[in-house]
């Protein structure tokens, strides 16, 4: 034993780290899905200090159906400040997914808020802004304008086609919407 170590560094030493990690998330998770507020917003602030975006599932999942608005506004703005890059991929799978139709808004707002690069997944947010609501849309629309300048010609050629191809269906609101972002993409 060198000098000044003690025990419990030794132990911690041994652990194994990915261990750790490990019992930290299923931790984590225990707390989120406990249903116990103090819980939830303690474990929130953890997330935000040292989160790993292994735990976004559960942060979309504690989302559906939350009638607590602190606890919504917690988390929305723990995903609106999102710095890892590997968060990008989560969020832009998620919006396609049915399982968070509902809180769709949320995770398209979140992904233009925290600036995180989507140019890779410009086809999902293209999606959203022709099939969602008019104010999913917008905000599909907001992330759009900040991915554009990341994608090739040839995929902002689709995405105009893809727009277009949908205007015929849309109220005239949305067309507008849509129209604009038609001239947003071309203009670029």
């Amino acid at each position: 034993m060198k000098p000044g170590n003690t025990w419990i560094n030794i132990v911690t030493d041994i652990m194994d780290p990915e261990l750790e990690k490990k019992n930290k998330l299923r931790n984590q998770i225990s707390a989120l899905r406990s249903g116990n507020r103090t819980a939830i917003l303690v474990t929130l602030k953890e997330i935000r200090r040292e989160g790993d975006v292994s735990i976004l599932p559960e942060l979309f999942n504690l989302l559906i159906d939350q009638e607590d608005t602190q606890l919504v506004a917690e988390t929305c703005s723990l995903l609106n400040d999102l710095k890892d890059q590997e968060a990008a991929s989560i969020l832009a799978s998620a919006i396609t997914n049915p399982e968070y139709k509902g809180i769709i808004q949320i995770l398209v707002a979140a992904c233009w808020q925290n600036g995180l690069s989507y140019g890779h997944y410009l086809d999902q947010f293209v999606q959203v802004a022709v099939k969602e609501d008019y104010a999913t849309a917008i905000e599909a629309f907001t992330v759009i304008e900040g991915a554009i300048g990341e994608v090739e010609q040839d995929q902002r050629n689709r995405s105009v086609e893809i727009i277009q191809a949908h205007l015929p269906a849309s109220d005239d609101q949305k067309k507008s919407l849509l129209r604009e972002l038609v001239k947003v993409i071309e203009g670029y």
